[in-house]
Formats: structure tokens, C-alpha cells, sequence
């Protein structure tokens, strides 16, 4: 049995929306970075907020990303550890705690290497040419260019490289590599969740 997939993507390849898709299908929770973030700077706080029922409420409280994000500053995190490696040390608690609690899809915050010695866990990853990427942000992103897609790109491996001494986008990393081109979201959804329980 898979219990856990984790998507990793590069910026504009729709990586969130196929992770929204697939935990639809699969009928199980989707943790996105603004979750496992939130939770992780309430771990750091001091409040705990780890058991499913506190991400369930985090989840329904706090608005998307961008409007109102709640910043590590705010909770007034102490310790000689970087601020950084604090943070990055208590997303992946928040990672290995939802993996403890149920299935479900994690989409990035390295989870694929915070879980990668786990045989019940599925690392996908999804990329896609420039130009499919250039018209979905033109749909999705308001135009960003796609010179803004790949500096989003260089920031996710640049993070990713330093916290896990791997390459961003490594096929090695993956079980499996998803070309967003290749067939329309939805569809490689299902074919994922189909993949997935496969192994039940």
C-alpha cells in the first residue's frame, strides 16, 4: 500500500493543481506548504499543534497564501539554531508527523527527502516545456513571463540543494517524473490515483 505521495514541481509545470486533483481522487488530505509552514511555526511556538484534528482547523483558518500569511516573525520563534534550519527542521516534524497519521498528498517542503528511507511512500515530480509553462501562467499567474517561472525555479533548488545536498528536479529522486505536456491535468490525476491504488 502507498500512504503517502509527495509532489514536488517546477513553478508553473500546475504541480499544485494535479496535487489538489490527485488527493481528490484519492479521497485524502492535501497538505500544500502554507499548512505544513503555519503548523511548523506553531511547533516552534511552542503550542504542539501537530495532531490531525489542529491541522484540520489551521487549514480552515488561515487564508491563502498571500493575502494574509502569518510569518515565523509573529511568533516570536527563540534559539541559537538559523531561523532557516529552525524552520526547515520543524516542517519536516510536521511532514513525518502527517505521514505517522494517515494517508495523504504533500506537496513540496522537500518531503520526498524528509520521507525518502519510507518503502509506502510514492516521490512523483512534475515539470513541463517552457512554453506549456509560459500559457499556464498566462492563465494561472497573471502573465508572470517566464523569466519569473525560472528564477521561482532557481530559489526552489537553491532551498532544496542546501537542505538535502541533492539536485532539484534529479529524476534519481523520484519514483516518478510526470510531463505536464503530456495529457491534460485531470487526466494524469486519475492516472496517478489509479497507479496508487494499484497497490492496495
Amino acid at each position: 500500500m502507498i500512504k503517502v505521495v509527495t509532489v514536488s514541481r517546477q513553478y508553473g509545470a500546475g504541480g499544485h493543481l494535479f496535487a489538489k486533483l490527485l488527493a481528490k481522487e484519492l479521497n485524502v488530505p492535501l497538505y500544500d506548504r502554507q499548512l505544513i509552514h503555519v503548523a511548523a511555526a506553531q511547533l516552534l511556538a511552542g503550542n504542539g499543534v501537530l495532531t490531525k484534528e489542529e491541522l484540520i482547523k489551521i487549514e480552515a483558518e488561515v487564508p491563502p497564501l498571500g493575502l494574509n500569511f502569518m510569518e515565523f516573525f509573529n511568533f516570536g520563534i527563540r534559539g541559537s539554531k538559523p531561523l532557516n534550519t529552525q524552520i526547515f527542521e520543524a516542517e519536516s516534524a510536521v511532514i513525518a508527523k502527517l505521514y505517522d497519521q494517515e494517508r495523504c498528498v504533500i506537496l513540496g517542503r522537500c518531503a520526498d527527502f524528509v520521507l525518502h528511507d519510507k518503502a509506502d511512500v510514492l516521490k512523483v515530480f512534475v515539470h513541463a516545456s517552457d512554453p506549456w509553462r509560459q500559457q499556464y501562467a498566462l492563465d494561472h499567474y497573471t502573465g508572470k513571463p517566464l523569466f519569473m517561472l525560472k528564477d521561482e525555479d532557481k530559489k526552489r533548488a537553491a532551498y532544496y540543494s542546501h537542505y538535502t545536498r541533492q539536485t532539484f528536479g534529479d529524476p534519481d529522486n523520484f519514483d516518478v517524473v510526470l510531463k505536464a505536456d503530456s495529457a491534460a491535468t485531470g487526466d494524469l490525476a486519475r492516472a496517478m490515483a489509479a497507479y496508487v491504488k494499484s497497490f492496495d
